[in-house]
């Protein structure tokens, strides 16, 4: 493998529900060799630059907002519509930041990808509950020196939140 591609990738393993998985963080725009895609999330930001975070109650760990692909829709359309049924925002300039893996060492044909992208922020609208969950959604608006102070995801998080806030300079 060569240092570009080295560098380009991140990885660490956490444990969620007793179960072990290993994340390879993988900077690309283009999605043609990762499937299947299980989640496509959103870094959202506002004017000010600031990302949104959300928690589905004030027990739950902060994420920021997305959820899994339906039949037939595109990266893009995933990410407006959990947007939309979380937190309740509409966003615009969406663009894809890359995929994190996700291997399963315990089951290796569960290996799968969860899309990661940027946004800006084009409406706050009147919360609502999910339709998922029946539940309200908290959100918050953070500044991006404070995201890895409220979303907790390791060495992988710490670098799509720098991707983002790199790209969302630009």
């Amino acid at each position: 493998m060569d240092i570009q591609k080295q560098l380009n990738k991140i990885q660490n393993t956490i444990t969620h529900k007793g179960q072990q998985y290993d994340l390879t963080w993988i900077r690309t725009d283009s999605l043609e060799k990762y499937s299947p895609i299980t989640q496509v999330y959103g870094v959202c930001f506002d004017d000010k630059g600031q990302i949104l975070i959300c928690r589905e109650g004030n027990e739950a760990s902060w994420i920021i907002p997305g959820g899994h692909p339906e039949a037939g829709e595109t990266i893009e359309q995933t990410l407006q519509r959990e947007l939309l049924e979380e937190v309740d925002i509409k966003v615009k300039d969406i663009k894809i930041l890359g995929v994190q893996k996700v291997e399963v060492p315990s089951n290796p044909e569960a290996t799968h990808f969860q899309v990661r992208c940027i946004c800006k922020i084009d409406e706050l609208l009147p919360q609502t509950p999910d339709p998922a969950s029946g539940k309200v959604w908290e959100r918050k608006l953070v500044p991006v020196e404070q995201i890895n102070d409220y979303v907790k995801w390791g060495k992988t998080g710490e670098a799509i939140f720098s991707d983002a806030i790199n790209l969302w300079k630009k």
